[in-house]
C-alpha cells in the first residue's frame, strides 16, 4: 500500500504525547498513584521509568533507519529475528494498542459527568463493578464512531485534529498546577499528608511494572514512518522529547490531584476524578471545566494515536501474511478495513465500563515489555552482526526482560490480577488460531473491498 508522505515534526510529537498523556494520565493519580503507591513513589518510579523507556528509544531509532517501514516492531523482528518472533510480538503489541481505545473511550462519561453530574446516569443496564447506564454506553461509542470517521478520511486530518488536542493538553495541565501551587503553595496540609507517605521499593517497583503502559505512545512513531515528511534521523530527539514531557505531565497530573484528598480519603470515598475534585476545590467550576476540557483533549488524542497506530500495525502484518489481506486493503494509503475493525471490537469492549481502567493497564503493559525486550534484542543483535558494541540494547533486553518479569510470575506482587491473564490468554490462543494452516488458506472477507 502506498502511503502519502503528510506527518511532521510537530505531528510526530503531537501523536507521541498524545498516546503517552491519555485517560490513564487522568485517573491513575487517584485510582492508584496517590491512593496505593504514595507520590514520592510515584514521582520516583515515574523518572526512572522516563530515563529506561528512552535508553529502549534509541533501540527504536537505530532500527528505524534500517527499516523505515510502517508496522514498527513487528517489522523490526521480522528482518532480523525471524517471521514466528514478529507474529508474536506484532499480536501482543495490536492487543497493547487496542486497548487503550475503549479504555479512552470510557472516559469521556467521566468528564461529562464531572462537569454535569447524573447527566448521563439514565437507562440502568446492569453492574459490572460498578453500575453501567445507557447514557454512557451511548455517549462512548459516539466518541469512537466520530474519531473512526476522522481516521477514515486520513491521516492529515487526523494528524490536524491531534495536533490542536495536544496544544491545549499541555497548556492547561501545566497551568492548573501552576495555579494550585500558587494558591496553596507548598505545605498545604492534604499535600503534605502525601508527601510523608513512606518510600517503598515496593510500590516504585509498582510503577516501574507499568512503565510500558504509561509511555506506550513513543512506539506509536515508528508505526508512521513511511508517512513522514523529514529525514527519520531527527526521530529520536523527537520521541525523546515526548517520553520526558509525557513523565513530567503525569507528574504534574499527580500534583494537582495531591491537593484535594488525603489517601485515607481517596480510598474510603467514592471519587470518579480526584485531580478535578481537587481543581473544583479551589478553582471552582471554572477551574473543572478549563482541566476537564484538557481531559477531554486527552481522551481524544489518544483514541486518535491509537487508532493511526493500532490500524498501521494490523495493515504492515497484513501485508506480509500474517493477518489476512482485508486488513491491508484500503483508501490512498488508510487502511480503512482494520480502522472498522478496531472500531467493533472497541464498542464491544466499551461494555465493560470504566472499570476496563487498571484492566487496560495490565494487558497493555505487556504488550508494551514484549515490544520493548524483541525491539532491544534485534537492535543488539544487529549491532553485534556489524560488529558494534549496544550498551542500549543490553540495557534495554534486561529492563523488557525485568518488565514482562514483573507482569506474568504471579509471586511478584506487580503481576497481572486474574482477568488480565484470562484476557492475554484468550488473546494467545486467538493468535495460534490465525497462525494455524487453516487460517492461512483463508482470505477472511470481514468487509468488502473499499
Amino acid at each position: 500500500m502506498v502511503r502519502k508522505k503528510e506527518i511532521g515534526k510537530f505531528e510526530v510529537i503531537s501523536i507521541a504525547i498524545g498516546s503517552i498523556i491519555g485517560t490513564g494520565a487522568f485517573l491513575l493519580p487517584g485510582d492508584l498513584f496517590l491512593s496505593r503507591i504514595g507520590f514520592l513513589n510515584t514521582v520516583i518510579g515515574i523518572t526512572l521509568g522516563a530515563f529506561l523507556v528512552f535508553a529502549i528509544e534509541k533501540n527504536y531509532s537505530f532500527l528505524i533507519k534500517k527499516f523505515p517501514k510502517a508496522g514498527g516492531e513487528y517489522i523490526f523482528v521480522k528482518n532480523v529475528i525471524g517471521q514466528k518472533n514478529a507474529f508474536i510480538c506484532g499480536w501482543l503489541l495490536v492487543l497493547s494498542y487496542f486497548t487503550i481505545i475503549p479504555l479512552n473511550a470510557t472516559a469521556v462519561p467521566v468528564v461529562i459527568d464531572t462537569i454535569f453530574p447524573g447527566a448521563l446516569k439514565f437507562g440502568y443496564l446492569y453492574s459490572l463493578k460498578g453500575d453501567i447506564y445507557f447514557g454512557e454506553l451511548i455517549v462512548g461509542i459516539i466518541s469512537l464512531l466520530i474519531f473512526l470517521y476522522f481516521n477514515i478520511k486520513g491521516i492529515k486530518f487526523a494528524s490536524m485534529v491531534q495536533n490542536i488536542m495536544v496544544f491545549f493538553l499541555v497548556g492547561i495541565v501545566l497551568t492548573t498546577a501552576g495555579l494550585l501551587m500558587y494558591i496553596n503553595g507548598i505545605y498545604h496540609s492534604v499535600f503534605m499528608s502525601h508527601m510523608r507517605e513512606p518510600l517503598n521499593f515496593s510500590n516504585i517497583l509498582k510503577i516501574l511494572s507499568v512503565a510500558p503502559f504509561l509511555f506506550i505512545g513513543f512506539d506509536c512513531i515508528p508505526q508512521i514512518t513511511e508517512e513522514l515528511n523529514f529525514d527519520t534521523k531527527k526521530l529520536s530527539l523527537l520521541a525523546g522529547f515526548s517520553i520526558f514531557l509525557g513523565g513530567f505531565l503525569y507528574i504534574c497530573l499527580t500534583f494537582i490531584a495531591s491537593y484535594g484528598l488525603t489517601k485515607n480519603e481517596l480510598l474510603m470515598m467514592d471519587v470518579n476524578w480526584a485531580a478535578g475534585y481537587a481543581v473544583e476545590l479551589f478553582l471552582h467550576r471554572t477551574g473543572v471545566l478549563f482541566l476537564g476540557f484538557a481531559f477531554f483533549t486527552a481522551i481524544v488524542a489518544g483514541i486518535n494515536g491509537f487508532y493511526m497506530s493500532s490500524s498501521r500495525l494490523m495493515a504492515a502484518m497484513a501485508e506480509e501474511g500474517d493477518l489476512p489481506s482485508c486488513f491491508a486493503q484500503g483508501d490512498k494509503g488508510n487502511p480503512v478495513n482494520a480502522l472498522i475493525l478496531l472500531f467493533v471490537l472497541s464498542c464491544i469492549t466499551v461494555f465493560s465500563g470504566r472499570n476496563t481502567v487498571l484492566w487496560s493497564l495490565d494487558v497493555s503493559s505487556v504488550g508494551a515489555a514484549m515490544g520493548y525486550l524483541y525491539t532491544s534484542y534485534a537492535a543488539y543483535k544487529l549491532y553485534h552482526k556489524e560488529g558494534k558494541f549496544s550498551l542500549c540494547g543490553i540495557i534495554g533486553i534486561v529492563t523488557g526482560g525485568v518488565f514482562v518479569l514483573l507482569l506474568l510470575v504471579p509471586v511478584f506482587s506487580t503481576s497481572l490480577n486474574s482477568a488480565s491473564y484470562i484476557t492475554l490468554l484468550v488473546w494467545c490462543v486467538l493468535g495460534a488460531i490465525f497462525k494455524s494452516t487453516i487460517c492461512k488458506k483463508i482470505d477472511i472477507k470481514l468487509f468488502k473491498k473499499v
